[in-house]
């Protein structure tokens, strides 16, 4: 069940709820709390940690395309503030800063250049096709196991080259990376595949190194890094990086937009009418409305004006995502409804922005487009088949399962 924020007499909130983030997703995003941390004014001090919340959508705009005034490198997550968590060496791309994640980043965007993606859009299409295949129109689909989770897994295996005996590992292993992603996972159970995902990697990368091919794992394990070959730490770095980044959003994207035209008939039915024009837009109203990625958090370098507060040095500023996308003063008075008509001017901010956008945005783009183009002709309309089940996660919020309904032309 859904937590109710605490109010004031105006109907904002009084403050940060001292547990938020966590046990508020149980129904997606909150984003009636959102709404009232905007009301209130952002950012908002947590009252127990060393923390503000950003909640307005040019306030998490300044924050992400600032990286000198708010670094990445002293944690993006929660749990890495609460658990005062170090590392030997940077275990995600995230955790870097300028100038040395524009070096690292370089080397894995050459994986991601639109020669490679369009190579690609052949073998999506297909795969797209094979998995809508069983959904017959009348019955009901859980479109979660039945597509949002398997598509992005087989894209990025496939962008990976990953054996295709391989790929059911990957569901698992990915929702062991992503906090909160597996409810029921225990941490000890989590552990174990982490380490099983990390080792099996390394062991692609080395096979590559003696055995070149054209894909990903090989690109990265032949690179140099200052005249070094990237050392195995680096190595699982950049991989799990791909594997989650390539997976999960996209999954929760997918399976979010679905639901959300299951709940607004009149958009499908516009969609199916003028897909050529509606298409691209639909895309990106898919990504401002579902915004899976949560949060991710900045420690200020200095004293840092922002929005209607100062963060004090060495405070960590939250950026929550889906609030700036759902920010009226960005998006309008129907920021809170599904517009796939919507071309607002507002930066969409679901792939975040600034030195840390999200590599595979253009990839993720490309499969929502694949599978819309293959659903409306397929497809005459979507209805729910039950209540949808969420992930519950604070990190990387989405459908856990979800059942509709298709009908036929």
């Amino acid at each position: 069940m859904a937590k109710s924020a605490p109010k004031a007499s105006g109907g904002s909130v009084t403050e940060v709820p001292k547990d938020f983030p966590d046990g508020w997703f149980g129904d997606g995003h909150p984003h009636e709390l959102y709404a009232r941390f905007r009301a209130h004014g952002s950012p908002l001090r947590h009252p127990d940690l060393p923390l503000w919340v950003v909640s307005a959508h040019a306030d998490v705009h300044a924050a992400v395309t600032d990286p000198e005034a708010f670094r990445s490198a002293d944690g993006i997550l929660i749990s890495e503030l609460v658990e005062g968590v170090t590392y030997d060496a940077p275990p995600t791309i995230m955790h870097l800063d300028p100038p040395d994640h524009t070096r690292y980043r370089g080397l894995v965007a050459p994986a991601f250049r639109p020669s490679v993606l369009r190579r690609l859009e052949d073998a999506v299409r297909e795969r797209v096709a094979a998995l809508l295949e069983p959904i017959a129109p009348g019955s009901p689909a859980d479109i979660v196991t039945e597509l949002a989770v398997p598509l992005p897994l087989q894209v990025i295996c496939l962008l990976l080259g990953i054996p295709e005996e391989d790929w059911p590992k990957f569901h698992a292993w990915s929702e062991a990376i992503v906090p909160g992603a597996n409810p029921d996972l225990t941490e000890e159970e989590r552990n174990a595949l982490r380490i099983e995902c990390g080792t099996y990697l390394i062991q692609q990368a080395h096979a590559r190194r003696a055995d070149p091919r054209d894909d990903v794992i090989s690109q990265l394990a032949t690179l140099e890094l200052d005249g070094d070959a990237l050392t195995d730490l680096e190595l699982v770095m950049f991989l799990i990086q791909l594997l989650v980044a390539g997976n999960e959003t996209t999954r929760h994207s997918l399976s979010g937009g679905l639901l959300a035209f299951a709940e607004n008939p009149d958009q499908w039915a516009a969609l199916r009418a003028d897909p050529a024009r509606l298409t691209p837009t639909a895309v990106e109203e898919i990504l401002r409305w579902t915004s899976p990625v949560v949060y991710f958090l900045r420690t200020a370098t200095r004293p840092v004006p922002l929005g209607g507060a100062v963060v004090p040095e060495g405070e960590r500023v939250m950026l929550l995502y889906g609030s700036g996308n759902r920010d009226q003063a960005a998006f309008g008075p129907a920021a809170g409804e599904f517009d796939i008509s919507r071309r607002p001017d507002a930066l969409n901010l679901a792939f975040g922005f600034g030195p840390h956008f999200c590599l595979g945005a253009a990839l993720a783009r490309m499969e929502i487009r694949l599978v819309l183009e293959a659903m409306t002709s397929r497809y005459e309309g979507i209805e729910k088949a039950g209540k949808p089940a969420y992930n519950g996660s604070s990190v990387v919020a989405g459908l856990r399962h979800c059942d509709l309904t298709f009908s036929a032309p």
